[in-house]
């Protein structure tokens, strides 16, 4: 017998690439919340530096 093919779905890497897309978001937004709150934070001291 030939093995059927699967249909293509959204993911042609598979799950890997689902579970490391949903591994990566997790640092990922931390990070970019970390990265927002420095770049505020150095904002806020350039401006109040400034003056």
């Amino acid at each position: 017998m030939r093995p059927v093919p699967l249909p293509r779905s959204r993911h042609p890497a598979g799950p890997s690439s689902r579970h490391r897309s949903a591994s990566m978001s997790r640092y990922v937004a931390p990070l970019g919340f970390t990265l927002a709150a420095v770049w505020v934070a150095v904002l806020f001291v350039l401006a109040s530096g400034s003056h």
